[in-house]
Formats: C-alpha cells, sequence, structure tokens
C-alpha cells in the first residue's frame, strides 16, 4: 500500500541489539507525513510503554523536547554523531541513549465501511558512546503481513502503529509484553434479489494475454499439464496484475488418454517483477454435482484496491483478501455460464459486486461479517 514504506524497509540499517541494554533513555519521534504527525503521540506512547515493562528509564517528555528541539542534526536518520556530540546535547539530562522514531503511515478505505491502515517505524538508537544500532518493522499490506482494519480512521492507524512499534522494539532485543495483534475484519457475499441503483465504477480493462503481466504468473508448461490465461487485469494503481490461469491435464487410462480441468489466479507484482499470491478457483478433477458448468475463469478483478479481488468461473464467484491470503466468499453459481463479465460499484454508502452475463445482472452486497 504505501511504496514508501517498502523503500524505507528496504534501506533501513539493522545491526544487532547492544549486548547491555540501556537504563535511562530518551524518545523522539520524527513523522515522515503530515498523516503520521497526527499520530505520533501513539507511537511515542506504545514505544514508552515497551521500554518500562523493560525496566528502562525514559526521560520526561518536556526534557525529551527539550533535547529535540537543540539537537536538529537528530532529524537526519543517516547522520554521523560522535562521542562528543552526544556529551554536549544529552550530558546534562543523566541519560545513557537517545532513540528516534521515525514514523510513517497510511490509510484508505476499504470494503463495507472497513478502513484499513499500514505504519512503518524506523527505529534507530545512539548510545552515549555513539554506537548505533537500528531496525524497522516489516512493510504492511504483503502477503503474511496484513494492514490493519478499523470501524473508523483512528481505530485502524493506532492499531497499526502500535504494531509497527512492538516489531521493530522486537529486533531491537527488547521483550514485548503484550504484543499488539492486527485487528481484521472479514467481509462475505450476500446475493440480493433485486438490482440496486449502484454505480459502476470504471476499473482496468482486460488485458491481452500476451500481457508483460502474463510472464511474471508462474503458469504450468508440462508435458501433460498446462495452463492458459484467461483473464488479465490491473490493479487501480497499476502495481498489482491478476492473471487467470485455465489448466488442463491429460493423462493415460487403458491406453486411452483422459483430460481434465481446473483454473486458479495468480497475484503479480508488476514493480517487484514476480509472481506473490496463487489462489485456486478449482481443483484439477472431475467436476462435482454443485458446479453446474466448467472451471475456466471468465473474468477477474480487483475490487476497490488490490487487497481484495474477485473471479468468476463458469459456476462459481469468488473473493479473496489477497493479503491474508484468504477466501472471503466462494459461492457456486445457479445456472452453468459460459461468458461473464465482473463489475463493482457503490449505491447509499453500499459495496456491490455484479456478474453480468448476457442480459442477466447477479448482484452481490458485500457485508461485513
Amino acid at each position: 500500500m504505501l511504496r514508501l514504506l517498502l523503500v524505507l524497509t528496504c534501506i533501513t540499517l539493522s545491526l544487532p541489539a547492544f549486548a547491555a541494554q540501556p537504563k535511562n533513555v530518551a524518545i523522539m519521534v520524527y513523522s515522515q507525513s503530515k498523516l503520521a504527525a497526527q499520530y505520533a503521540r501513539i507511537a511515542l506512547s506504545r514505544f514508552e510503554q515497551v521500554l518500562t515493562d523493560n525496566g528502562v528509564t525514559v526521560l520526561d517528555q518536556k526534557k525529551a523536547d527539550a533535547l529535540k528541539k537543540g539537537w536538529k542534526k537528530l532529524e537526519d536518520p543517516g547522520a554521523l554523531i560522535t562521542a562528543e556530540e552526544f556529551v554536549k546535547n544529552a550530558g546534562k539530562y543523566a541519560i545513557d541513549g537517545v532513540y528516534r522514531v521515525y514514523l510513517d503511515a497510511g490509510i484508505t478505505t476499504g470494503l463495507a465501511g472497513i478502513y484499513t491502515a499500514t505504519a512503518l517505524a524506523d527505529i534507530r538508537f545512539v548510545g552515549e558512546d555513539a554506537a548505533i544500532s537500528s531496525a524497522a518493522s516489516p512493510a504492511m499490506g504483503a502477503k503474511g503481513m496484513p494492514p490493519s482494519d478499523g470501524l473508523t480512521e483512528s481505530a485502524a492507524l493506532s492499531n497499526a502503529i502500535q504494531r509497527a512499534v512492538d516489531l521493530t522494539a522486537q529486533q531491537l532485543g527488547w521483550k514485548v509484553m503484550d504484543f499488539t495483534n492486527p485487528r481484521l475484519y472479514s467481509v462475505h457475499l450476500k446475493q440480493m434479489q433485486m438490482v440496486p441503483a449502484y454505480v459502476a465504477e470504471a476499473h482496468p480493462p482486460k488485458l491481452a494475454n500476451s500481457d508483460d503481466s502474463v510472464k511474471l504468473a508462474k503458469l504450468a508448461n508440462e508435458d501433460w499439464t498446462t495452463e492458459e490465461a484467461t483473464c488479465v487485469r490491473k490493479s487501480p494503481d497499476e502495481r498489482m496484475a491478476v492473471v487467470g490461469g485455465y489448466i488442463r491435464q491429460t493423462s493415460l487410462l487403458g491406453g486411452r488418454p483422459k483430460r481434465v480441468y481446473g483454473s486458479r489466479v495468480h497475484v503479480v507484482d508488476a514493480s517487484a517483477n514476480k509472481e506473490v499470491v496463487t489462489l485456486e478457483t478449482a481443483p484439477v478433477a472431475e467436476r462435482t454435482r454443485e458446479e453446474k458448468g466448467g472451471s475456466k475463469i471468465l473474468d477477474c478483478l480487483f475490487v476497490s484496491n488490490w487487497r481484495y479481488l474477485a473471479a468468476v468461473t463458469n459456476s462459481k464467484l469468488f473473493l479473496w483478501d489477497t493479503e491474508r491470503g484468504v477466501v472471503l466468499s466462494d459461492l457456486y453459481l445457479d445456472d452453468a455460464i459460459e461468458d461473464a463479465a465482473l463489475e463493482y460499484g457503490k449505491y447509499a454508502g453500499q459495496d456491490y459486486l455484479a456478474v453480468v452475463t448476457g442480459s442477466r445482472k447477479l448482484v452481490y452486497q458485500i457485508v461485513r461479517e
């Protein structure tokens, strides 16, 4: 979600924590964006709590603010600090180290009234001997490191920032007594009996099967198993893409060839030039009775942002949370369909996903669980 977070995480130097941890420190927060500045107090309070739980005495905030104001060089995370500079600026405060928290955060509106937040805490310590250690929290909004959800901006951002501080403090060798877990909400699809007057949003068109995104997807290409791209679309920010794959597998039973089919979607990161998530829509097998049609993916679409992904086959409709790698809804269609397009829109503050097939429109409301 936050490209800046990814960049900062990549460039942040991470050194081993001190063998002997400091006992008296000052904490300073440097916000890297206007949004982060609004929530800097949360990062400060959380890190103070972690250090206090570990028996560290934190300098009174008024004194820390005065030190911060007079020691401008600390604003630069890459600045070289000497032992003489430390004594000159911090000697009168009886501390043996300064923690600088470089904080960034981002917020987006997700589905069903859910706010989604990410945060990065890049924490750097300089001791009285000018020894330095640092660590940064992993980038949120990637598989295995989901963002934080909330019903308000404040709730989502508070959770994300506290998680970022906890993760970084742990890397610096501090024990986190009450680790902050991600607050997450799930949504699901509820079929509507009548079509509401939603306004369909414009989304990136289907791309040709020769698009560069297809080259990043790990499509099966073996002697007896092949995979064809049947749907290619980019995310709204064009950083990610989804490739729908139709799998054909041939086997020889009793000397006669037998073919079975399946399908899956591949989420690729165009900026990193790699596949990041694979999600199954139909196993390679004979179709079950519940499936009225085949398993070919007819359309695929990022819903609102790259976190949520929808796909429709001849038989089923899917909605995933790609950052968590979980299916949120998988619904059988009442009848088999041969052609379809997905459509996303809003009406009266509600989110809707539709399957448009021929003259019919099957509409589903995206609701919070």
